[in-house]
């Protein structure tokens, strides 16, 4: 037994009123490329670059996301010397809450991408030219956030050398600065790769103790290494950031009792975050023009067209709602663009379906009188598809938090202008180009 919303033989005006609709989007769709153009997106940390922090809590209580945001962003206020709070995004690091360990970790994001002015690097660039001899080579890269790459003329005994940049970095105010040689990175990788490996190959209790003790084991030759040990080139990663939030959150009594550790800081820089825009914005585009070509030959050229028009209304209303809200725009919106691209599609090719099938058996009707009559024959099955997608994002929408709600409510304006736009523009669209290539005979 089938479920229609619409009776059967229920005849709406769609195609009679199509240049109502057609200049509703044609309006809707210049206020948003106004908003875009005039009031601006408000880029998130994924692509105006900034740093991504990662907490570890007990699992046996959830902890409040907002709670975790507001100190976050009183800390890095402060770090800033800001009077404004920065923007901080916080969201469950797995989707289940808790992971195999039964611990909770939690990502923070913040438009933070370094402590230092290009003022204070020089001067520390400089510092090491004075103290280190000109043979040094000192860089500090915008994309490595507040890391310096250095390059010693030649080979110096490693433990040594840390406790002399280390202390050098101390006489600029930076106490919390992990100092690392490259051959001891590449000891500690391939010490990773080994528990992997014991991983692997054993299970249960006999692998936790023998984890252990392998650490105990590679902590003993790693002291011994350094010591004896020359190397040339060191990284120096100041992690102000992490020690700022580790000290927060302890002092914090809500979260302090819940809290393990700051698991790690990494930094995206703006150049990354412009690149990662780009991209974004261009699988879109390529998610359009793939569209468009897959329509044209499972149907007929003259039907392209029509569906890329409604994905380009579909994509350009829901950015603009998100330049006029000013909801921070992140790589989870560009996904949920390109999920509306391809649900909007969805509904489109459902609805030329039918009008191919009409147009073989009402061969003397008008085009537009097929068009109105097809869409009211799949009007129950696309708002039943609509509105069951609706209560779910709606749903996630009301009870998600952090991104996820975002992310929910770019789907809630795709559904519905997706919805719209395969019934008001693409069908339209395609009446408008029979018409300019009948005549010719294309």
């Amino acid at each position: 037994m089938s479920m229609n919303i619409i009776k059967p033989g229920t005849t709406i005006e769609f195609m009679n009123r199509r240049k109502i609709f057609l200049s509703i989007s044609a309006v809707l769709i210049l206020i948003s490329i106004g908003a875009v153009l005039f009031v601006g997106l408000n880029l998130g940390i994924d692509f105006k670059g900034g740093t991504k922090v990662i907490l570890a809590f007990k699992g046996d209580q959830p902890i409040e996301r907002d709670r975790i945001r507001e100190l976050a962003a009183e800390t890095f206020a402060k770090m800033m010397s800001a009077d404004d709070l920065p923007q901080v995004q916080v969201q469950d690091f797995y989707s289940g809450g808790t992971d195999d360990t039964g611990e909770r970790r939690y990502v923070i994001y913040t438009e933070l991408v370094s402590l230092l002015t290009d003022a204070e690097k020089a001067a520390i660039v400089t510092d090491f030219m004075d103290t280190f001899g000109e043979g040094t080579v000192v860089s500090a890269p915008e994309e490595g956030g507040d890391q310096f790459y250095i390059a010693f003329k030649e080979p110096v005994p490693i433990t040594e050398r840390i406790t002399k940049i280390e202390a050098l970095f101390a006489s600029h105010k930076l106490d919390r600065v992990l100092v690392e040689a490259e051959k001891v990175r590449d000891m500690s990788l391939e010490h990773i790769k080994d528990l992997n490996l014991m991983a692997e190959e054993q299970g249960g209790e006999d692998q936790a103790i023998d984890k252990i003790l392998a650490e105990q084991e590679f902590e003993k030759r790693l002291a011994e290494f350094k010591a004896k040990t020359k190397d040339r080139n060191f990284t120096v990663r100041i992690e102000e950031v992490k020690a700022a939030v580790e000290d927060a959150v302890k002092a914090d009594a809500e979260l302090g009792a819940q809290f393990l550790a700051v698991e790690s800081a990494t930094t995206v820089s703006p150049s990354v975050g412009r690149d990662m825009l780009n991209e974004g914005l261009l699988a879109v585009l390529y998610a359009i023009i793939g569209i468009l070509l897959y329509i044209a030959l499972r149907f007929d050229f003259k039907y392209g067209p029509g569906a890329v028009v409604a994905l380009f209304h579909d994509a350009v209303i829901t950015i603009g709602i998100f330049a006029i809200t000013q909801i921070p725009f992140t790589l989870p919106i560009i996904a949920a663009v390109l999920t509306i691209v391809g649900y909007s599609v969805n509904d489109t090719i459902v609805v030329y379906d039918r009008i191919r099938e009409n147009v073989a058996k009402l061969r003397e009707k008008p085009l537009d009188r097929v068009i109105n009559l097809s869409i009211n024959e799949t009007l129950s099955r696309t708002l039943l598809t609509s509105i069951t997608t609706l209560l779910v994002v709606l749903s996630v929408w009301i009870l998600g938090g952090g991104l996820i709600k975002d992310f929910a409510f770019a789907l809630i304006i795709g559904v519905v202008v997706g919805t719209y736009s395969s019934i008001f523009i693409a069908s339209p669209v395609l009446l408008y180009l029979d018409k300019i290539l009948r005549p010719k005979g294309a």
